[in-house]
């Protein structure tokens, strides 16, 4: 199996081990894995070359679809030449956006926190409730705060704004959403049809937003949450992705978000194996169709 691994090479994300770690673990699943950043010198004369790879794993951060940066360029050149991609761009483009993934999921019926464009909304939603205030185009639970009005709302989107206008991150739409406070965070690795242990993130009492990507319990995945996982991946149309989900103390469960590109405990082997064997196994996928639709 002849696997294109599309990431950046910029040395402070080369430092984070990910893409040594998805090497690693696609070859020693046996597969042959090349690396690219961006779209080759002579790629725009000869093409990518006809059959070479058998999957494309597009690992474009958030911040790479906004820019349409030279990886996620690379990504739109490899699916338009028909290499099969782990996650379409579509599925980049949709998990990269938080109000578009709302928006998804509402449309499939996926359970979520409720969730408003700030610009949009004229009273507060929800009354008498704090509520959360994140970016649209975050990740990493970056610029995620506990807002109770929309005067203090405003103010945190004011200073995003001043912010971007000094070159910080782009935020793209300021997100209310409802706060679901004191859950269990469920860090799953699924595609459609499968899902991995479960990972829970390590969140302090009180805090907002969890840290880290070390989870201090793993278990297996109840039929439910594997089911609701599964779903998160299949409504955006994506073939493997690293998806969060609340777990309320009461026990509902809702989707908060889907990673395309997603981080795994770099020292964790079974974690490795796990994602490694369903890309892999996403490839046979598409090569059998590819064979299907040629006979």
């Amino acid at each position: 199996m002849r696997v294109l691994l599309v990431i950046t090479d910029v040395d402070w994300y080369e430092s984070a081990g990910y893409a040594a770690a998805w090497v690693r673990a696609l070859e020693e699943q046996g597969a042959e894995v090349e690396r690219l950043a961006r779209i080759p010198d002579d790629w725009p004369v000869t093409g990518p070359p006809p059959g070479r790879y058998d999957l494309a794993i597009a690992h474009v951060l958030v911040e790479e679809v906004v820019a349409y940066a030279p990886t996620f360029a690379l990504a739109v050149l490899l699916e338009a030449a028909g290499v099969p991609l782990l996650n379409p761009v579509g599925a980049l483009v949709a998990s990269a956006d938080k109000l578009v993934t709302h928006a998804v999921w509402a449309a499939a019926g996926v359970p979520q926190p409720a969730a408003w464009d700030l610009a949009r909304v004229r009273e507060w939603p929800m009354p008498g409730r704090r509520m959360v205030l994140k970016p649209a185009l975050g990740d990493g639970a970056r610029y995620i705060e506990l807002v109770g009005d929309l005067d203090a709302a405003h103010e945190v989107e004011t200073a995003w704004r001043a912010d971007e206008a000094r070159g910080g991150h782009r935020r793209g739409v300021a997100l209310l959403q409802e706060w679901i406070a004191e859950p269990a965070c469920a860090r799953i690795f699924a595609t459609p049809t499968s899902s991995s242990l479960v990972y829970e993130k390590s969140r302090a009492d009180g805090a907002l937003v969890t840290h880290g990507t070390v989870y201090p319990r793993v278990y297996e995945a109840p039929p439910e949450l594997a089911r609701l996982a599964q779903r998160m991946v299949a409504a955006l149309g994506g073939g493997l992705m690293g998806v969060d989900v609340l777990i309320e103390p009461d026990g509902r469960m809702v989707a908060l978000e889907a990673n395309a590109p997603f981080g795994f405990d770099v020292t964790d082997p079974q974690q490795a194996r796990w994602v490694a064997r369903a890309a892999l196994a996403a490839a046979e996928h598409a090569a059998a169709a590819r064979a299907t639709a040629v006979a």
